[in-house]
């Protein structure tokens, strides 16, 4: 999988998700609580596509860029605003 793939994916997810909402008549209530069945799947499978394609940008993506952020040399190792050593102030 891609990043181009993981968005689509996502996307299809929350197609996916919306669909009930927007078609209330194309997913007839089946079970005695009145819920549909075809709209509590499409549910479950657009949440899990969501996740899927959000997790893996958050892996291959997220992951290491907050890591090359935090593992960069600090400010002393690279010569930036290197800061002078303290004094000690007295009182008058």
């Amino acid at each position: 999988m891609n990043a181009m793939n993981a968005v689509v994916f996502a996307a299809l997810g929350s197609v996916m998700e919306i669909l009930p909402r927007l078609f209330p008549s194309w997913f007839p209530p089946t079970g005695s609580d009145q819920s549909s069945t075809r709209a509590l799947w499409l549910a479950v499978m657009g949440a899990l596509q969501m996740a899927l394609g959000a997790g893996f940008i958050v892996r291959c993506h997220l992951v290491p860029a907050i890591f090359r952020i935090f593992t960069h040399g600090s400010a002393t190792e690279q010569g930036a605003l290197a800061l002078p050593s303290a004094r000690v102030v007295t009182g008058r």
